[in-house]
């Protein structure tokens, strides 16, 4: 019987990494500009900005946004190796204002991070 070593390293490359995630305004430059937990409804649009590293293979994940416990919008996004940065927006309406939430997910519905966010005035 032989027994293969594996050095905590090599678990760590070959698992799917979330190093930052974040509600922004805007994006420049492939990073979040803006960033908050509040929202003016006259910013017209917020962004919901994710950095993985690292990817180990080509996989979705999803951002699940949330108004009040009630899924309003699903974002599925494509990562690939070896690191990834991706984004969702959502246009904001007078009727969004209000406590929301972006639920980050894998492929198998386990969530990587919540981020919590209001709209108002």
């Amino acid at each position: 019987m032989s027994c293969t070593r594996v050095g905590l390293a090599d678990t760590e490359k070959n698992t799917l990494k979330l190093v930052h995630a974040v509600m922004c305004e805007e994006i420049e430059n492939y990073l979040p500009v803006y960033p908050a937990v509040v929202f003016s409804i006259a910013q017209e649009k917020i962004i919901c900005f994710t950095t993985f590293d690292p990817v180990p293979e080509t996989m979705d994940i999803f951002h699940k946004w949330y108004k009040r416990d009630h899924l309003v919008s699903l974002a599925k996004l494509t990562l690939k190796p070896p690191k990834w940065s991706s984004f969702s927006s959502m246009q904001l309406r007078n009727l969004d204002k209000g406590p929301w939430r972006v639920d980050i997910e894998n492929a198998d519905g386990l969530i990587l991070k919540t981020l919590r966010f209001s709209i108002s005035d």
